[in-house]
């Protein structure tokens, strides 16, 4: 099982020292894209539609997203749950928290 917390900072590498890394890596590089972002390759990420939307709607938006984008480009990845931190200030920001599991 994979899990990626969108709070925690992370160093990408080149050169992953094992396959978990790399696949942890891979699907962090897929949720923190934004469609359009990558050049020559505007179809890579996830749709923003979420952005801007009330709290439980994001929720769903994000999901939905999440869940295609993983179809599409990381289809031997099974989507566990996901999972929202908020912040403790008045700024309304969620951390999502992806368990994810290899096929």
């Amino acid at each position: 099982m994979i899990i990626i917390d969108t709070a925690k900072e992370r160093k990408l590498t080149l050169a992953p020292a094992t396959e978990q890394e790399a696949r942890e890596q891979e699907l962090y590089i897929l949720i923190s894209t934004i469609k359009g972002e990558c050049p020559l390759y505007r179809d890579f990420g996830i749709a923003s539609d979420y952005l801007h939307m009330p709290t439980n709607a994001a929720q769903t938006s994000f999901t939905m997203a999440v869940t295609e984008a993983l179809k599409r480009y990381m289809p031997d990845v099974t989507l566990d749950s996901i999972r929202f931190n908020f912040d403790d200030g008045m700024q309304g920001i969620a951390h999502p928290i992806l368990e994810v599991s290899d096929l």
